[in-house]
């Protein structure tokens, strides 16, 4: 990495006008001053055009528009395609970071260069950052044995920085995820190099916003976990053979007959998708028969 690196803060936003000054404040007291803002704004319809208005001359700002409401997703995909600076980070428009969030993460970056994600952790807040705010405790390191695919026990989550030259090696956020879109890209950049937990909160997670760009409607919130579940599925397919993979394999195979049960009876089911799915888990099971009941198992089963 070069001394003194760009870093783009990444904001996907959707009718978050209300908060939104509040994210770009917030980019504008870094105590590191060299990053850019990348917005995508998916259709909003409220006032977020005022704010986007008075940064218009500011070069330090790129702001896009979609021509249709495309979703989280897509959103985002495209804020990570935008992007300029060797490092990134994406800033939800309810959120804020922390001053010397920014500076903290190009320094461990700096120092790692072998690692394609850092994160910290965060407070979660209703807004008064004069308030008692909780810190998030269930993000925290992942153990060097495991990845966070398959631990369970601890989250990779806000303020989450990456490498941009890692994220050119995967195929990108998944377009069509309407939530658990984070999760995706974590997936990804963990197939690319290790993950580092730095224990200090670096960013204001808010906690009661109803407009978030992840949820987009009732019925996309119910629906998150399968959201979740599609893209760990593909994760774990994406994965097999490779070296995550063979060193935790039987952890893999059991969580992969979990979720795909949980797939085939949610709402996200696709008949070509748990063909694959399927394919893949008998495959890893080296088309044993048992592997073949499981699926038949799943199939029987109301």
């Amino acid at each position: 990495m070069m001394n003194n690196p760009l870093f783009s803060v990444l904001i996907a936003s959707y009718n978050n006008g209300c908060y939104l000054q509040e994210a770009i404040d917030s980019v504008l007291e870094q105590s590191y001053t060299n990053w850019e803002i990348v917005i995508v704004d998916d259709k909003s319809t409220d006032n977020s055009f005022e704010i986007y208005d008075k940064y218009k001359d500011d070069n330090r700002f790129r702001i896009y528009y979609n021509e249709k409401n495309r979703g989280c997703g897509c959103t985002k995909r495209r804020c990570a395609e935008l992007a300029k600076g060797e490092l990134c980070g994406f800033l939800d428009p309810d959120d804020a970071l922390m001053p010397t969030a920014i500076e903290v993460m190009v320094n461990a970056h700096a120092e790692h260069h072998e690692c394609s994600l850092i994160y910290s952790t965060c407070y979660r807040y209703s807004g008064d950052r004069n308030e008692d705010m909780p810190i998030w405790d269930f993000i925290g390191e992942i153990p060097k044995d495991s990845d966070f695919l398959i631990y369970g026990k601890k989250l990779v989550s806000h303020f989450v920085s990456f490498k941009r030259a890692a994220y050119l090696k995967t195929d990108g956020i998944d377009a069509t995820l309407k939530a658990a879109v984070d999760r995706d890209l974590y997936y990804r950049l963990e197939e690319q190099g290790p993950l580092l937990h730095l224990p200090i909160p670096l960013y204001f997670y808010r906690i009661n916003n109803e407009k978030s760009i992840s949820i987009g409607s009732k019925e996309a919130d119910k629906t998150a976990y399968h959201y979740q579940i599609k893209s760990e599925l593909n994760a774990i397919c994406r994965r097999m053979g490779g070296e995550l993979y063979d060193r935790n394999k039987d952890a893999y195979l059991k969580y992969m007959r979990v979720i795909l049960k949980v797939y085939y009876h949610s709402k996200m089911y696709e008949f070509r998708g748990f063909l694959k799915y399927s394919r893949c888990y008998i495959k890893g099971n080296k088309y044993s028969l048992c592997s073949i009941s499981h699926i038949l198992k799943i199939v029987r089963r109301k």
